[in-house]
């Protein structure tokens, strides 16, 4: 039994290719040790749902769902908590928290800034 995971957690999309730097960033935190699994909230497998049973059926303790959103809209405002309310209901011997949005993140801000700034040049 792990007694921790991390669910990163996208919109998700139509076209393949769009989650390719997800999975990478995936599997980055794999090869560092890290249980995580990568879910979405639409368009694409797995669901939010589906991840969160895989981690609980191993007898994960505590799980940090990490969304992969830039900001707070709607879909981490008012979706993703009644989400996790519902997933929390199903799994009781797991423990679900959410991260904070990206752009909550003084070092992704940081990051995009100077990237921006490399870009321009």
């Amino acid at each position: 039994m792990s007694s921790s995971a991390v669910i990163l957690f996208a919109h998700g999309a139509r076209e393949p290719e769009w989650a390719y730097p997800l999975e990478g960033i995936r599997d980055r935190l794999r090869a560092a040790g890290v249980q995580v699994e990568l879910a979405f909230l639409e368009f694409m497998s797995p669901s939010l749902d589906e991840a969160a049973a895989r981690l609980a059926g191993k007898g994960t303790e505590t799980v940090v769902i990490v969304p992969l959103f830039l900001a707070q809209g709607a879909h981490l405002k008012r979706e993703l908590p009644a989400m996790v309310e519902r997933i929390g209901k199903r799994h009781a011997k797991t423990a679900f928290r959410v991260a904070p949005a990206l752009g909550d993140s003084p070092e992704i801000l940081a990051a995009i800034t100077e990237w921006v700034q490399r870009s321009a040049r």
